[in-house]
Parts: C-alpha cells; structure tokens; sequence
C-alpha cells in the first residue's frame, strides 16, 4: 500500500464514489498508523515523547488497527459508506459474511492467512506494550520498583 500508491488512490476516489462504489480508506490509515509507529521510537530518543506515552500511544495504534479491521469485515467491506452497496464475498469460497463476529474473523484467519498472521504480530505488540507499561523498570517510579519485582504490579 504505502503513499504512492495512496496518492494513486486518492485521485481515483472521485471515479469510484461516482460508480456507487465505496471508497476504500485503508490506505490512508495504514500510511498513517505506520507514521505514527515510525514516529515513535524517533520521538522517544529525542525526548519529545516519554516512555510511559509511547507505550500507551502504541497499544492504542495497534488496538484502534485491530478494532477497525474487525468493523471493516463485520460491516461488508465499506458498504456502510454507500447507500445500497451490498459487499460480495472476498477471499474464495467460505467467506461469508452473514456469520457471528468470531466465526467472521477466525474465517478471515483461514481464508486469508496473511491478515491473520498481521493481525497476530499486531495483537502480540499490544501486549508486549502492556507488559512495558507495567513492567519496565524505566517508568516504574522508584519506590515501586520493589513491588513490582515481587510481582505485585506498580499500581497496588
């Protein structure tokens, strides 16, 4: 995806939306999420952002990325951005989206296995964030360390 061909897109939508067909804005949210997740660690070296906010920037990046994925393939591909636009099927046979929200996203699991094994790495960056949130010893005010050492986490 990425900005080339983004601007491509970009200046296709007016065809698309003329057509009845709905615009598409992945692109633009992807070249977006991964700014911001570049933008992070730059941010941090350069002590514009502290640890404790790009952790928690990052979990909601990768979380609103999980979330919106979920809400892109439970609402039929965009059809909820034009009136009367009903989604085929994506992906082969199988695909179906008149099924419960797991069944739906464990299908697109199988079906197409690299959404899957983005949305697993996505997923395991969230909590690896979390687990930085609560753990690293960079953020944990001093008289905490302790506690937290013992496993009893910094907030009790």
């Amino acid at each position: 995806m990425g900005p080339p061909r983004s601007i491509i897109y970009l200046q296709a939508l007016e065809s698309l939306t003329g057509r009845g067909l709905p615009p598409d804005p992945r692109p633009f949210l992807f070249v977006a999420m991964a700014a911001l997740l570049f933008a992070g660690p730059y941010l941090v070296t350069r002590r514009v952002v502290g640890l404790r906010d790009a952790y928690i920037a990052g979990t909601v990046v990768l979380l609103a990325s999980v979330v919106a994925w979920v809400f892109w393939h439970t609402t039929g591909h965009g059809a909820f951005l034009v009136d009367g636009f009903s989604a085929p099927s994506t992906g082969g046979g199988g695909h179906h989206h008149d099924q419960s929200t797991v069944a739906l996203v464990l299908d697109h699991f199988v079906v197409e296995p690299v959404e899957g094994i983005v949305k697993i790495i996505e997923l395991s960056a969230i909590a690896i964030f979390v687990t930085l949130l609560w753990r690293d010893p960079a953020i944990i005010p001093e008289g905490d360390r302790s506690r937290a050492d013992a496993g009893e986490g910094a907030d009790s």
